[in-house]
């Protein structure tokens, strides 16, 4: 058996040693995954079609590797839809306030890659693109994690952020819109 021993020689300032308080509270995002997860889907591993729009936008960002979170989006599209319009009969702006936490994680990512989140340079997202959606998953990992309504299993969870970060991809809150250029 392995141990870790960590020696703290001095500690400046104030330091609680208590739960984060977040951890206390529900998610609207851990809703809509509770919902994906209890759907009924069959997926289909061989239909990697596009809707033209979704393909438009995939090359448009220059994305690669991150593509495969639209195929498991696409086997749950209706479902998420269906997520959605549940949180908002149960929450006022529910859909409204996930797409702007969800966009808040992407202009962060943004801004760790040194991309004005205002005005951001296609040039420079499409260099980025996938590391982009991954820093966006992994902080809607965090974000998911510390709420009190974690869905129950790690794989639903898992699918779940994957396919609300790929449905946010597809509305235009993550990464670029290649309709809205100039």
């Amino acid at each position: 058996m392995c141990e870790t021993k960590i020696d703290i020689q001095k500690i400046e300032g104030d330091f609680y040693n208590i739960e984060s308080p977040e951890i206390n509270v529900d998610s609207i995002i851990n809703v809509i995954i509770s919902d994906i997860a209890l759907a009924d889907v069959k997926i289909d591993l061989t239909d990697r079609i596009f809707p033209a729009i979704v393909d438009k936008k995939i090359n448009y960002n220059l994305l690669k590797s991150k593509r495969r979170i639209v195929l498991q989006y696409k086997s749950y599209s209706s479902h998420i839809e269906k997520a959605y319009a549940l949180a908002e009969q149960n929450i006022i702006n529910g859909k409204q306030t996930a797409m702007c936490l969800l966009n808040g994680m992407y202009c962060n990512s943004l801004e760790k890659y040194d991309i004005d989140s205002f005005e951001p340079d296609i040039i420079q997202v499409r260099k980025y693109a996938d590391d982009i959606i991954d820093d966006v998953i992994k902080q809607l990992r965090t974000f998911v994690y510390k709420s009190a309504n974690v869905t129950q299993f790690k794989e639903q969870v898992e699918i779940g952020i994957n396919v609300v970060v790929a449905h946010a991809f597809v509305e235009c809150f993550i990464l670029e819109n290649p309709n809205a250029t100039n």
